[in-house]
This record gives structure tokens, C-alpha cells and sequence, in this order.
């Protein structure tokens, strides 16, 4: 058998996992799944979801982990904080509803009610975690930091709303109100950057 041949059996097998994974959480809530469960669900053996992951937690660790890593590749390539442009602006906001868009049964689930309280949480680092890169050495000035948390607080609020009922809303209509809101406080946040900046000059 080739390398392709089992990589296949493993992505099919994965995918399958995740599926039902997200499937029984939407039914029955992440507390009460067992890996039996996740086993019958996907049609495997309890041994063959044993080859893939630890546990339970470790199956939730490493999803979270796979759909946070791409949010993090959309913001990354996207721009620098240090050049602000309301259109470039927009365009990263579009990117990352699209990335969540394309997994939206997961976030779905993880954002529900029966989901990973945590999972939120984990959103909203993923998000700073871009916005502290391009602050430097002023990620520490307190102001800066209520700014971002802020900011971020509102952001990961709006797309919980929009995940868990997407049938309501209208992203094109989310993307133009939050560029509106976010971008203001962007050019907001250089501000105190700029300030920061000459304050340590000064001194």
C-alpha cells in the first residue's frame, strides 16, 4: 500500500471523527460524549480513535487548535497594524468570516450552549495574539491593553452572534458595520501608540 493510500485512510478516518464529534455535541453536549460514542458515531473501533488521539480532551485540544491555527494564517498574511487602510481593513474581516464560514458546523458547536465554554476564550487569544504582534515593545502600555481587550471583547461577541445563528444576519452587513466600529478604533489604538512613543522619547 502507498504512502497516498494511507494518508487517505487517515484523513477519511479523521474527518469522520470530527463529524461525529461535532454531531454528538450538538446532540447530547460535549460533557456526556464518550469516546464509545465518538467511536459508534463514526462507524470505527474504540482502538482505531485511540490511534488518532489520547482522549476526549485531546480530540477538543487538537480541532480547536487546527481551526484557531487557520484564522491565525488568514490574519498573518493580511497587513500590518503600523499601515492602516480601511480597505485592507475590510478585506481582513472578510477573510476571517469566510475562514470560520467554511468549518461553520464546528464553530457552531463549540460556540453553542452544549459546546466548549472555553472555545471563545481561545478565539479571543488567537485574535490578540495578532494585534499584539504588531504593537512591539507598547503590547505592555496599559492603555493599549484596555484598548485591545476592549476591541476584541466586541469583535469575538458579534462573530459568537453571527455563528450561532447565521441565518439571521447578513455577513456582508456584519463585515460593513464592524469595519465602521473597529476600524475607528484601530486608528484609536495607533494613537495611543503614537503617544506612548513620544512620552518615552521625552523622557
Amino acid at each position: 500500500m502507498t504512502t497516498d493510500k494511507v494518508d487517505l485512510r487517515i484523513i477519511k478516518t479523521r474527518k469522520a471523527i470530527k463529524e461525529s464529534f461535532v454531531k454528538l455535541i450538538q446532540s447530547k453536549g460535549y460533557e456526556r460524549i464518550t469516546v464509545q460514542d465518538i467511536a459508534d458515531e463514526a462507524m470505527i473501533n474504540r482502538n482505531t480513535f485511540y490511534l488518532h488521539y489520547v482522549d476526549k480532551p485531546d480530540l477538543m485540544d487538537k480541532l480547536c487548535q487546527q481551526s484557531l491555527e487557520k484564522l491565525n494564517v488568514c490574519l498573518n498574511v493580511s497587513m500590518s497594524i503600523h499601515e492602516p487602510n480601511k480597505e485592507m481593513f475590510i478585506a481582513i474581516l472578510k477573510n476571517m468570516f469566510e475562514i470560520i464560514e467554511r468549518d461553520i458546523v464546528f464553530f457552531k458547536a463549540m460556540l453553542s450552549q452544549n459546546g466548549q465554554t472555553s472555545f471563545s476564550n481561545q478565539l479571543k487569544e488567537a485574535l490578540k495574539m495578532f494585534m499584539l504582534s504588531g504593537l512591539g515593545e507598547y503590547r505592555h502600555d496599559t492603555q493599549i491593553t484596555i484598548g485591545i481587550e476592549y476591541m476584541l471583547s466586541g469583535l469575538v461577541g458579534v462573530i459568537c452572534l453571527w455563528v450561532v445563528g447565521s441565518e439571521n444576519y447578513l455577513v456582508d452587513e456584519i463585515i460593513e458595520q464592524l469595519s465602521e466600529i473597529h476600524y475607528s478604533n484601530v486608528l484609536e489604538l495607533l494613537k495611543l501608540v503614537a503617544n506612548s512613543s513620544i512620552s518615552q522619547t521625552a523622557d
